[in-house]
């Protein structure tokens, strides 16, 4: 019996020291806080202007389109970037207005906008056909160039059409395209 009770004493007093030492009490709290954690995005500027601002994001793309969205919508899946990116993002941003409890956030996105990311650009560069990304070349991101699809090979009409670019509305519009040049 006696041996029973300085087992749980043992027990209790190595409890104490975990719990009054604050390793215990991480390792739990720790825990819990690790499956809520918010990504760095969320809490960066919550923590700089408090938990009842209202924060607004104001981004301009490297296609010259903007987008305004409120703190509680942004995502990399509504800005369509990187997790990584979108954290770059939203550090580099400014202070655009502050009034009161109402901030309004200015930054750069270095890609193009969700708008622009459904077009495809065909055109041609170095004789050989080439893919952007984007409506119009100069805002568009370079994709691909195929070396095996020469321009000069092509009839003059579909060479004309290239030298001023063919929009396309989608990848699938896109692969259809690229195949009939490729015959």
């Amino acid at each position: 019996m006696k041996r029973r009770w300085l087992i749980i004493l043992g027990i209790a007093v190595g409890a104490y020291i975990l719990i009054n030492s604050g390793w215990l009490t991480s390792f739990f709290v720790g825990a819990q806080t690790n499956q809520k954690r918010e990504p760095d995005y969320q809490r960066y500027w919550t923590e700089l202007f408090g938990q009842d601002a209202l924060v607004t994001y104001q981004l301009e793309y490297s296609c010259g389109h903007k987008l305004q969205v409120a703190e509680p919508d942004l995502s990399p899946a509504i800005l369509m970037v990187s997790p990584g990116a979108m954290e770059s993002t939203v550090h580099a941003m400014q202070v655009e207005t502050r009034l009161d409890d109402a901030i309004l956030l200015h930054g750069q996105v270095a890609s193009i906008c969700p708008d622009c990311q459904t077009y495809f650009w065909i055109g041609e560069q170095d004789g050989c056909v080439t893919v952007w990304q984007g409506k119009d070349k100069p805002t568009a991101v370079f994709l691909q160039r195929y070396e095996d699809m020469s321009v000069a090979r092509l009839p003059a009409a579909v060479q004309q059409q290239l030298s001023i670019g063919i929009v396309v509305h989608s990848e699938d519009e896109l692969a259809q395209v690229l195949e009939g040049l490729d015959r």
